[in-house]
């Protein structure tokens, strides 16, 4: 049986499963998140009540019309007749483009029409003369209509620019129906892996979002939450999904415009800042939504997926980061991917990286070329965070050690008492506020545990690490009831007990 996986037919054993489809077309998916199964394309063009119209001069969109059912299918039936054909006449009233023979009988009556009316027309009462009239003012005219709603199907609703200036010169090249939410959702349904398939499914198992080359920084945004390879759909309505995994952390404005379908934004103020927005349906440009990139492959199933559903997110480029590699290791990844690399700072083959020049992906896919800053494997630490157990402390620090959007966080040792074996870090206080007691100790605060003072004490905020087990008192000189538990040191131990005050610590997550 003939289905189609991601666009692309496919000739699969009757009985196939989802699973087995995504098995043999080794379709792109991560497991645990969702797929969207429409039942044919036929049946989803049956749904369709806006088409796009491609003129030599540009695009024109038509809405059909409820009242003229027998009009409408006729449309539906033959609107590829019209493809390829001309601009037959254009007057101050009306475009004509056609001509092809139908099946209609014409009327001899005169009608009004009102500017943007669509209308089939059979010129000289024939049926071998059918055409299409676009209105571009109101008038009267007999055209030799058939005998429904004055001829009329659809309404202009888009290019309405164009309209008024096609010529007698130009084409029509394409008519494509207009494929919206409201219409994939009457057709398509997310399902179990063993449903079995059926001829001329169309199922689909992620979405491609290419970058805004004028965005980079809130591609990068998107990179980072995309990291794994999946979104998680935190909200959604008719008009968007949106992911909070990085919301509240502050980005510049970028570039702005309209938000169409298929378009993935950033939000850059407000309450909801660093949220990630991927539309479903056109809205008007916002001031607060940079344009970060566009979906341009399985947008029926941004259609179809619900709350705390995870999508399988491809992105066009992908994500170019050498941080917390070594020296050589960029090396043999950067040559992989065709980009020139060059060593700043600590060259040397183990020397791990802590910053790339350009930092973003989109500037080093443009450049082909990245210089790389290495520093000494002393002065790294990997931890291991607890967000499960302790969410608004963890996020803090990755805030403020820079986690939230990057590989590799850095902090700036403020006290290093080696007869108390204990190092601290000073807290941000525009950054510490709400920071609630949350997986707090019991009666040990165990050695390398990273500790987060909390709103029950007056040093809200600081960070703190002990070497060595202690009953009494976390590592930033609080009560058991005033220290957050957010995660530990798991390697890099000798590291740590190295550094003195005013150091900077680079940590990495396992």
């Amino acid at each position: 049986m003939q289905v189609k996986i991601n666009d692309v037919e496919w000739d699969l054993d009757e009985g196939s499963t989802i699973e087995d489809a995504i098995n043999i077309s080794k379709a792109p998916y991560i497991k645990g998140c969702s797929v969207a199964l429409i039942e044919g394309r036929a049946q989803l063009e049956s749904n369709v009540d806006k088409y796009k119209i491609k003129t030599s001069h540009g695009s024109i969109i038509i809405e059909l019309s409820s009242e003229a059912p027998n009009l409408v299918e006729y449309w539906k039936q033959n609107y590829k007749d019209f493809i390829d054909t001309v601009i037959r006449w254009t007057t101050s009233n009306e475009v004509a483009i056609g001509t092809t023979t139908s099946n209609l009988e014409p009327t001899h009556d005169e009608y009004s029409y009102d500017r943007w009316d669509v209308i089939i027309s059979l010129s000289s009462f024939s049926n071998e003369s059918t055409h299409i009239i676009l209105s571009k003012q109101k008038h009267d005219a007999i055209y030799g209509v058939p005998n429904e709603n004055r001829g009329v199907f659809a309404t202009v609703v888009g290019g309405k620019s164009n309209l008024m200036e096609l010529k007698n010169t130009d084409t029509i090249i394409d008519i494509e129906p207009v494929i919206e939410r409201k219409s994939v959702i009457q057709t398509a349904r997310v399902t179990d892996f063993t449903t079995p398939l059926k001829e001329n499914n169309e199922l689909f198992t992620y979405i491609k979002v290419n970058a805004n080359p004028d965005a980079p920084a809130s591609f990068e945004h998107l990179l980072k939450i995309v990291n794994d390879g999946t979104l998680s759909v935190d909200y959604e309505s008719e008009t968007f999904i949106s992911s909070d995994t990085l919301k509240g952390l502050e980005k510049d404005s970028e570039v702005t415009g309209r938000r169409k379908r298929g378009v993935v934004t950033v939000r850059n103020a407000g309450h909801s800042t660093g949220r990630v927005y991927i539309y479903r349906e056109e809205r008007v440009s916002s001031d607060y939504h940079n344009i970060a990139g566009y979906v341009t492959e399985g947008i029926q199933l941004l259609d179809t997926v619900t709350l705390n559903d995870k999508i399988t997110i491809i992105t066009d480029p992908e994500k170019i980061s050498t941080v917390a590699m070594s020296q050589l290791e960029a090396d043999k990844y950067l040559d992989s991917i065709n980009i020139e690399h060059t060593r700043d700072g600590l060259t040397d083959d183990e020397a791990v990286i802590v910053a790339q020049d350009p930092l973003y992906t989109v500037d080093i896919n443009n450049t082909k070329s990245i210089k790389t800053l290495g520093v000494p494997k002393d002065d790294f630490v990997e931890i291991e965070l607890y967000p499960d157990v302790a969410p608004r402390s963890v996020w803090y620090f990755r805030k403020i050690a820079g986690l939230l959007d990057g590989d590799i966080g850095h902090l700036r040792i403020e006290m290093a008492i080696k007869e108390m074996d204990l190092l601290m870090i000073k807290a941000i206080n525009s950054e510490a506020k709400g920071i609630i007691p949350e997986n707090t100790p019991n009666d040990m605060v165990n050695a390398w545990d990273i500790c987060v003072s909390n709103t029950a004490c007056k040093h809200v905020g600081n960070i703190g690490v002990r070497f060595i087990d202690n009953s009494e008192f976390g590592p930033t000189g609080e009560s058991f009831s005033s220290t957050n538990v957010i995660g530990r040191i798991v390697s890099g131990f000798d590291n740590l007990k190295g550094f003195k005050e005013g150091d900077t610590v680079y940590v990495k997550e396992k």
